[in-house]
């Protein structure tokens, strides 16, 4: 009887562990709306927008909890990009009051990319990995990497 408790018990932790997983996979997905149609990369203060722009370029916009325009500061951020197994690293200077990459995305997109940021010169870097999907989404009509829908 024992042994039945503990695999009911245990199939249920999973399955609770399983419908969490699915939850947060599709929270994921969505991502808040932001003023220039970039994405916003989680656990950045003040909150920062990733914009691809036309010409492959990167652009980092910064944000108050209000999403309000901040100058950029003392942040850094470096983005590598996965593309058809070679990688490449986009290095960036500040521009006005944002950050801009020297050089562009590789062509295609369909490749993961990781950004790299820190707050401060000292301080650790935090790693955001998403894939660049620069497809449109047919419901709010940003790039799938930006995508504001719970699709």
């Amino acid at each position: 009887m024992k042994s039945y408790l503990r695999i009911l018990t245990l199939a249920a932790a999973l399955g609770v562990g399983l419908f969490t997983a699915t939850a947060a996979d599709k929270h994921d997905h969505a991502h808040k709306a932001t003023p220039k149609g970039g994405r916003l990369l989680d656990k950045t203060e003040p909150h920062a927008e990733f914009v691809v722009e036309k010409d492959r370029t990167v652009t980092i916009n910064f944000y108050s909890e209000e999403m309000k325009p901040v100058a950029a500061t003392t942040q850094s951020v470096t983005v590598i990009a996965d593309a058809k197994g070679s990688k490449q690293t986009l290095q960036f200077d500040k521009k006005g009051d944002s950050l801009v990459s020297k050089a562009k995305l590789p062509e295609g997109d369909g490749y993961n990319v990781v950004v790299q940021f820190k707050q401060t010169p000292d301080a650790r870097p935090v790693n955001l990995r998403f894939e660049l999907d620069l497809t449109t989404c047919a419901e709010c009509k940003r790039a799938e990497y930006a995508c504001a829908c719970e699709h």
